[in-house]
């Protein structure tokens, strides 16, 4: 595959993320990439079906699979006595708003963050899949000092892209739900502000679709997706699939309901046919990591 980008045409990574969170994401996302539009996926090295993911990733080599940098409500990959300021007193990743508001006022010490995704990238090498990226849980590293981290943590690890966490355009916005508004606009401002700095040093795709979506993409919104991507430009659409057999509330926010949704989306033939009509070449990170690197303005 060459990495000259056709401008008539449309490349887009289709990435999975949550790979390892359950046995359900897990049968989602490998039959997403076996019979739909998934050439991609984020895996959870704290996740509680890590080994079935990396058993699947690996019989799965056309399958991209990188790393999703988690620092809130899950089981730590790093000793708990390193990393004091991000561990609650029951031994797990402290809850998203009480990281985020301590990540905002300077209350958690950088080089913890960094030993907690370090042992996170650690522990997906050493299991013997090779990162195509990097991205992370609820997009923390739009923040400025988060990003820094995970992109000195690309080059320390020789992984070379990571995601770009900002909405594409205004078009999103149409038929996503209201409450997703202003913290897409947020997450994206605050992106923006970080590559003010020297944050972007790894290749990040030119588009990312779905950050407005999350959790709620569906056929008919994909379908549509598919018709407004920019020519001759590489973007990643974001997706959250399961089987639905997930446990909880089915209807919660990324409940199984609405994942299963997603499932049904990207391995539906409407929107495989979609792909053709609208020149849209499905490709992976490695495509992304293969383009020559663009010099910084």
């Amino acid at each position: 595959m060459s990495s000259t980008l056709d401008p008539k045409k449309r490349y887009l990574i289709v990435n999975a993320d949550d790979l390892g969170m359950s046995r359900a994401v897990n049968r989602a996302i490998f039959e997403g990439h076996e019979r739909g539009i998934v050439t991609s996926a984020s895996i959870m090295a704290t996740g509680a079906e890590f080994d079935d993911a990396v058993a699947g990733a690996r019989a799965r080599p056309e399958l991209g699979v990188g790393v999703h940098l988690v620092l809130h409500d899950e089981r730590p990959a790093a000793p708990v006595e390193k990393i004091p300021a991000l561990v609650g007193a029951d031994g797990r990743l402290k809850p998203l708003g009480t990281v985020v508001s301590a990540l905002f006022f300077g209350r958690i010490p950088r080089e913890q963050v960094e030993t907690e995704y370090a042992a996170q990238i650690e522990r997906v090498t050493r299991a013997g899949l090779v990162p195509t990226h990097l991205d992370s849980h609820c997009h923390l590293h739009a923040l400025p000092s988060v990003g820094r981290i995970v992109h000195d943590l690309g080059v320390r690890f020789g992984v070379v892209c990571a995601r770009r966490p900002e909405f594409s355009s205004i078009s999103e916005f149409q038929g996503a739900p209201i409450a997703r508004y202003p913290l897409s606009i947020l997450i994206t401002l605050s992106n923006k502000f970080a590559r003010r700095g020297d944050a972007d040093r790894l290749q990040m795709p030119d588009e990312f679709i779905g950050l407005v979506k999350s959790g709620e993409v569906d056929k008919l919104w994909l379908e549509r997706a598919l018709a407004k991507l920019a020519r001759g430009k590489v973007s990643e659409l974001m997706v959250h699939p399961s089987d639905g057999t997930d446990a909880g509330n089915a209807n919660a926010r990324y409940g199984a309901a609405r994942r299963r949704a997603e499932f049904e989306a990207v391995t539906a033939p409407e929107v495989r046919a979609a792909l053709a009509h609208n020149d849209v070449e499905l490709v992976n990170y490695r495509y992304l990591a293969s383009r020559p690197t663009p010099e910084r303005p």
